[in-house]
């Protein structure tokens, strides 16, 4: 049987406490990503040991790249509660009242989800 989804409305502190939150989960992936790619080159002695780091260099080079475009998304969606909040209602107002297009809300749906278990986030919609 399926379950009911259930409707989440954030006030615009909440949702800047939550962009806080993805942001920090994001700095923290991409310093662990830095640390793991430094720590890779200093291993490596000479071209034999490339073929062996190499794929691993490659992973935390795709983490950091992840990390930027979950930057500029979290960026995109302050930008959109920024300019919507100011023009509107002011700063208790409720978020699911903001206009957000189907492109900015799959951006905030990608960013809640990250890296939790897709079942505890699935029951709900933002």
């Amino acid at each position: 049987m399926k379950e009911k989804k259930n409707l989440i409305t954030l006030e615009v502190d909440s949702a800047l406490s939550l962009m806080q939150e993805i942001y920090n989960d994001i700095v923290e992936q991409k310093n662990y990503a830095s640390m793991i790619m430094k720590k890779m080159l200093s291993f490596m002695k000479d071209q034999e040991d490339m073929s062996t780091i190499g794929p691993v260099i490659k992973e935390q080079q795709k983490i950091l790249n992840e990390c930027t475009e979950k930057k500029i998304s979290l960026v995109k969606l302050q930008g959109v509660l920024l300019k919507q909040t100011q023009s509107g209602g002011g700063k208790n107002m409720p978020i699911g009242k903001l206009n957000l297009t189907e492109e900015e809300r799959d951006l905030l749906d990608e960013l809640v989800k990250g890296n939790k278990n897709e079942n505890d986030i699935n029951n709900y919609k933002l």
